[in-house]
């Protein structure tokens, strides 16, 4: 208990402290609606920093994309509703016929080996996605536009960048195949827009769906929907 309350009055000196300088500088991004009465615009901020953190400073890529990081992303269904409660979203739905960009025709290892050539990496501050008939999502990978500096240049390069391309994975329905589906949004990485990426705000499907039709246009293992 002792621990909640001195998280709880840390985040609202920090939300103090963000209001306080809001009325000198208003920055126009997501920043602006941090307020001591919706815990969530500061957490959302201070997640996407630890995260920045996380995925310039992780010892290796075969750490990031490990077992134990998709074991964690799994888990996240089962906090839908504690974090609902706090203003969060760990899961949801999509539509296939909406976000759909084509079919994997090989190995699941095979597509992530090639959207790691495109500079994509595992993403970890994403909620955990299904499809309407249960099926839920066995690889989550994200695009901030192009590789990023090592050390704390690259923490700091990550909070400018501020739109994502995320492509998230399921089986397909005959088990063999993989169901590449995408959309385009405000980035998860930077504390600038994590806000309004938690709240979809800007999210254009038919803009990631296209980007990442024309990434994998050249591969003879990738069959784009009609």
């Amino acid at each position: 208990m002792i621990f909640g309350a001195l998280v709880t009055v840390s985040l609202r000196a920090v939300a103090t402290a963000v209001a306080s300088a809001r009325n000198i500088v208003v920055t126009t991004t997501a920043l602006d609606t941090v307020t001591a009465e919706k815990p969530v615009t500061i957490l959302a901020p201070v997640v996407a920093v630890l995260g920045a953190i996380g995925a310039v400073f992780k010892p290796g890529e075969a750490i990031a994309d490990s077992d134990l990081f998709r074991w964690v992303r799994s888990l996240l269904p089962h906090a839908e509703q504690a974090a609902n409660n706090r203003g969060f979203y760990t899961t949801y739905t999509i539509r296939p016929e909406a976000e759909a960009v084509g079919v994997w025709q090989g190995s699941l290892d095979e597509l992530e080996a090639t959207l790691r050539e495109n500079g994509y990496h595992f993403g970890l501050l994403a909620s955990h996605k299904q499809l309407p008939d249960g099926r839920r999502e066995v690889s989550s990978w994200v695009d901030v536009g192009g590789p990023v500096c090592s050390g704390v240049l690259g923490v700091l390069e990550l909070q400018l960048r501020t739109w994502q391309t995320h492509i998230t994975v399921f089986e397909c329905a005959d088990g063999d195949d993989y169901l590449v589906t995408a959309h385009h949004e405000r980035a998860a990485y930077s504390a600038l827009t994590a806000y309004w990426h938690l709240r979809g705000r800007d999210l254009n499907v038919e803009k990631g769906r296209r980007i990442v039709a024309e990434q994998l246009a050249d591969e003879t293992r990738f069959e784009p929907v009609d």
